[in-house]
């Protein structure tokens, strides 16, 4: 009687088989255990982490390079536009104001000095300081003295009478020569601009 039943329930079970087991293989529902050497489970060696860290700080390192070649080379681009622009409003002004003025009075290498026509003891005044490098002008009577260049580490002025040859003779010239070149440091670099030259017509 028993072993009867024990049948029944064999047969029973077998047409209403366990949830979620039917079409799968006694295989797959087996669980293989991870073998402690499996790749899955080791970390990195010494060796790889030390090459992973050179190679990241060497991609780092051209990284920070660039960059501060690249903000070098705007900023002395920067500088030079800068520096270029002044000597074109320095030489416009100069030209403009010499050509207005009167007689030239006093001449050197540095130092321009012109009567302002139909005033009495009045003058037109350029000066460049080698210390500062710096060309200023100003007028007598004018407390503000105008500076046109600053940071020029040459300067020069030179007389030419009407056959455009250097002359000394203030009585005979007729066109003046400018000359000079400006430069900034950045960094520790120095950035010199090219050599501004320009030729006035004076009256004289």
């Amino acid at each position: 009687m028993n072993l009867n039943r024990s049948l029944r329930t064999s047969q029973k079970l077998d047409h209403y088989p366990i949830a979620g087991t039917s079409g799968l293989k006694r295989s797959a529902l087996a669980v293989s255990p991870l073998r402690a050497d499996s790749k899955a489970l080791r970390g990195m060696t010494l060796v790889e982490l030390m090459v992973a860290v050179a190679v990241g700080s060497l991609v780092l390192g051209l990284i920070a390079v660039s960059s501060m070649t690249a903000s070098l080379w705007f900023a002395a681009l920067a500088n030079y536009v800068d520096m270029d622009a002044k000597s074109r409003n320095a030489l416009d002004q100069m030209t403009l104001k010499i050509r207005q003025a009167g007689a030239l009075t006093e001449f050197s290498p540095t130092h321009l000095k012109f009567a302002l026509p139909d005033q009495t003891n009045a003058f037109l005044v350029y000066d460049w300081d080698s210390a500062s490098g710096s060309l200023t002008e100003w007028k007598t009577g004018d407390s503000i003295t105008n500076i046109l260049l600053t940071g020029c580490d040459q300067f020069a002025f030179s007389l030419y009478n009407a056959s455009f040859a250097p002359t000394t003779d203030l009585s005979q010239s007729k066109g003046l020569s400018v000359n000079w070149n400006c430069s900034r440091t950045i960094l520790g670099r120095k950035n010199t601009e090219e050599m501004q030259q320009a030729l006035i017509v004076i009256r004289n």
